[in-house]
């Protein structure tokens, strides 16, 4: 098919949707507050009448220039269902940042108040940002809250998010997808839960679909998530089912099966959660090191970790005082944590690991020997007739 016939084909798909809107069908994504149990809100979804992915719609459009056609399509459709929103819960509506220039998408926003409306931009169209402040601050003043999409990817970068301010920050699922194996994507996480902290804002986490990524997140403090694991796109405003409340109430309880025979990931018991103990912590100040017999932990007014002081190695011998260069999440795997530490410079090696919680602040630490004791302990039960197998087998050669 030619280029021509192609965008031929879209305007008249985009025609026939916009001519009759009842061609459109509206889902609703669960948005789940992980410790409260619950269905926090409902995110608003498009599927139109063919068998060409959702995402192929709004492609085109914003090929043809005709996303704010589309968009306000979906939400003339999407902003009666506040109506029957249930109590206690928000409302999402997506629209591309470019649809906010169309004083028609505006104006359908602005006709009614959108207390418990979460407007969600979609992080797809490339914009200058400052053309988005006047515009947001109308929708803020009607009582939206301003969410962007896809956090970490394409066009929502640092300067989106410094000039949105947005009450809620959406992680890609590309980062969660696989992030209990991959220190650089809880990296990435915890750094935008920091962000989401200065800017007074909600994160929540897309595509959740396995219970190692979920107790991950839920150990990092993420608040809100959205994926298949929990809830699946409904045609109404649903609830969550047995075993979503089953897996929310206990984080270490298989989910269909067993967890490790499924491949999921560790038990939490394989990290180092067990193992995290409070050193003693003071705000800018090592003075008082000498009353402790054990680590101390000097924070920041924000209780970030700066100095590790660790007493003498003999008694008084003035006390050791290193900077934090590494510090781990407390669900990071117990092999993951070792290779940590012993990348360490030499003189710091031994030192106790410095944990942090989703913020960058501080909790516990956790000693190298206990590091080592796990590890021992795993290859002991885990191992064990792997290894008696092996020198058998050089035995009888």
């Amino acid at each position: 098919m030619s280029g021509r016939a192609h965008r031929s084909r879209w305007h008249r798909r985009l025609d026939a949707v916009g001519a009759d809107p009842g061609l459109l069908q509206l889902v609703l994504h669960p948005v789940v507050d992980v410790a409260g149990g619950r269905v926090a809100g409902y995110e608003v979804l498009s599927r139109f009448p063919s068998d060409v992915p959702t995402e192929e719609w709004f492609r085109a459009a914003r090929a043809l220039d005709r996303d704010a056609d589309l968009d306000l399509v979906v939400l003339r459709a999407a902003l009666p269902l506040l109506e029957r929103l249930p109590h206690g819960t928000f409302l999402t509506v997506n629209t591309s940042p470019t649809s906010l220039a169309d004083p028609a998408v505006v104006s359908t926003l602005l006709e009614r108040d959108l207390t418990g409306v979460v407007v969600e931009l979609t992080e797809h169209s490339a914009c200058d940002p400052a053309t988005l402040v006047e515009p947001l601050a109308q929708l803020r003043e009607r009582g939206a809250l301003i969410a962007l999409d896809d956090v970490g990817t394409g066009h929502s970068g640092l300067l989106r998010m410094a000039v949105v301010r947005p009450e809620l920050l959406k992680v890609d699922l590309q980062l969660v997808r696989g992030l209990e194996h991959d220190l650089v994507k809880r990296s990435l996480v915890q750094l935008l839960g920091e962000c989401a902290s200065r800017l007074d804002a909600w994160i929540v986490a897309e595509g959740v679909e396995s219970v190692a990524e979920l107790d991950v997140l839920r150990a990092m403090g993420v608040p809100l998530v959205q994926g298949y694991l929990l809830a699946r796109p409904a045609a109404g405003f649903g609830t969550l089912g047995p075993e979503a409340r089953r897996v929310l109430a206990d984080p270490a309880a298989p989910a269909g099966g067993s967890r490790l025979a499924a491949g999921a990931g560790p038990r939490r018991t394989g990290d180092l959660t067990r193992r995290t103990k409070t050193a003693r912590s003071v705000d800018g100040a090592v003075s008082v090191v000498g009353e402790d017999p054990g680590p101390v932990v000097v924070v920041d007014a924000e209780d970030v970790p700066q100095l590790l002081v660790l007493p003498g190695h003999h008694p008084g011998e003035a006390p050791q005082v290193r900077p934090v260069g590494v510090t781990l999440a407390p669900e990071t795997a117990v092999p993951e944590a070792a290779a940590r530490a012993v990348a360490r410079p030499g003189p710091g090696r031994f030192d106790p690991l410095v944990c942090t919680d989703a913020t960058g602040r501080y909790v516990g630490v956790v000693g190298v020997e206990d590091v080592v004791l796990d590890l021992a302990q795993s290859a002991r039960g885990a191992g064990g007739r792997a290894r008696t197998a092996h020198w058998q087998g050089r035995v009888g050669a």
